[in-house]
């Protein structure tokens, strides 16, 4: 057999290799009972999966607004279902023509207890933004029973129209040992041309 033969046999086999571990590598998995993977939460869209990251860009900024808030919110596991962060919620009116891009930024202290995560969402019009994961593992913010500070953005469009942004938290452990717990928060608005 020849050096050439060879080596292209090689790389033949190489890459049907590469192209079973990277299709077993983008196989959701079908396992059931794990603790560290739940089906996405009622109501909400199953985005379609890409292979790149999504991109969410705008030009010059037209304006910021922003929430904060000093009264602690703690509340009990959830098993996957959303409660909404209160007060962190803003309405925006859309722009006459095209879209203006949205910027969201959710910083706070926190603090989880149990066996997953204290997950975080900013819904639009009540259905999940990017960073959105519909693959059963939710937007980890935290997972430690200590108390510190976090930080998440978000990132959308909006056209015409009045649209709402709201935080929704969740736990993704067992609901009668989890609990989380949000302190001193700043829900930062940015819009883009």
């Amino acid at each position: 057999m020849s050096t050439t033969h060879r080596t292209l046999s090689f790389a033949a086999v190489a890459g049907i290799a590469t192209l079973a571990l990277v299709g077993a590598a983008t196989t959701p998995s079908t396992a059931t009972g794990s603790s560290d993977r739940s089906a996405p939460h009622a109501g909400q869209r199953v985005a379609a999966r890409a292979a790149a990251p999504v991109t969410c860009s705008g030009g010059p900024l037209k304006s910021m607004t922003s929430r904060l808030s000093a009264d602690p919110f703690s509340f009990a596991g959830t098993a996957g279902a959303d409660v909404a962060v209160p007060g962190a919620q803003v309405s925006l009116s859309g722009p006459r023509r095209g879209t203006d891009t949205i910027l969201v930024t959710f910083t706070a202290e926190s603090y989880y207890t149990g066996g997953g995560w204290l997950s975080l969402e900013l819904h639009k019009d009540g259905v999940p933004v990017a960073p959105y994961a519909d693959n059963g593992s939710p937007f980890a913010f935290t997972s430690e029973s200590s108390y510190h500070g976090d930080s998440a953005q978000f990132c959308t469009k909006i056209r015409r129209g009045v649209h709402t942004l709201a935080l929704q938290a969740s736990t993704t452990g067992d609901a009668t040992t989890d609990s989380g717990w949000i302190d001193d928060w700043t829900m930062t608005v940015e819009r883009f041309e």
